[in-house]
C-alpha cells in the first residue's frame, strides 16, 4: 500500500514538472525506482525549460560551494605556513638578502653600487630591512628613483605609496622616470649612495654560495 502510494505521487510530482532529484527528497524513493515508475510520462516544454534551469542553477551551486571550499583550504594551509615561521634570525635575513638581490643584480653594480627594483612592495620592504641591519646602512645612504609607466599621470599617487611603503618622506622620491610597465604605482629603485663596496662584498658572498652549490 505504501509503494502503490508513492508511486501515485511520485506520477503525480513528475506530471508537475519535478525532477527525480525533488521527488526522491519527497518520498525517499531510491533513483532507480523512480526512473522505473516514470519513464513512459511525458513532460511539457515548459516543464523541459524548468528542469533544465534548475539542472544550470544546481551546477553553478555546486560550482560556488566547490570554490569556496578551495579558498577555505588554501586559506587554512596558508594560516598553517605562516605560523610556522616564528622569528627570522640575522643569519637568515642576511642570505635572504642576497639571494634577492642576486635575482635583480645588474653587471654595472659594480661600479654604480648597490641596485634593487621591484614593484612588490613587500619584496622592498624586505631589502631596505636587510640594508639597514645587514649593511648596517644609515636612512640618509639610501635614494630612491621611481619608474612610472606612460600612461600614470598621476606622480604624487605613486609618490605617496612608495613614501608609505618605505616610511621615507615625500622629498626623498625626486626622480620619476618614464616606461613601459603595466605597473599600477610603478617600479621604485632603491640605490645606495657611495656603495660600490658594498656591492663588491656582495658579489664575494654569491660567489662562495656559487662554490658550495657545485655539483
Amino acid at each position: 500500500m505504501v509503494v502503490q502510494d508513492n508511486k501515485k505521487r511520485a506520477v503525480e510530482l513528475r506530471k508537475k514538472g519535478f525532477s527525480y532529484s525533488e521527488i526522491k527528497k519527497s518520498l525517499f524513493v531510491p533513483k532507480s525506482t523512480l526512473s522505473y515508475w516514470l519513464k513512459k510520462i511525458k513532460l511539457s516544454e515548459s516543464q523541459l525549460q524548468r528542469l533544465k534551469r534548475k539542472r544550470s542553477e544546481a551546477g553553478k551551486a555546486g560550482s560556488r560551494f566547490k570554490k569556496l571550499k578551495t579558498v577555505e583550504m588554501i586559506e587554512r594551509i596558508q594560516r598553517v605556513s605562516a605560523a610556522e615561521i616564528q622569528k627570522i634570525s640575522k643569519r637568515e635575513l642576511w642570505m635572504m638578502g642576497i639571494m634577492l638581490y642576486w635575482r635583480d643584480r645588474n653587471k654595472n653594480d659594480l661600479k654604480k653600487g648597490v641596485r634593487f627594483t621591484s614593484s612588490d612592495p613587500n619584496l622592498i620592504k624586505l631589502f631596505l630591512k636587510w640594508l639597514r641591519e645587514i649593511g648596517q646602512l644609515k636612512r640618509e645612504e639610501i635614494q630612491f628613483d621611481i619608474f612610472l609607466n606612460r600612461r600614470k599621470r598621476n606622480m604624487n599617487r605613486a609618490i605617496n605609496y612608495w613614501a608609505e611603503i618605505t616610511r621615507y618622506p615625500q622629498y626623498s622620491f625626486p626622480r620619476i622616470y618614464r616606461q613601459s610597465n603595466k605597473t599600477e604605482y610603478g617600479l621604485l629603485r632603491v640605490r645606495v649612495k657611495a656603495s660600490s663596496m658594498l656591492a663588491r662584498q656582495i658579489s664575494g658572498w654569491i660567489k662562495g654560495i656559487i662554490s658550495i652549490t657545485k655539483l
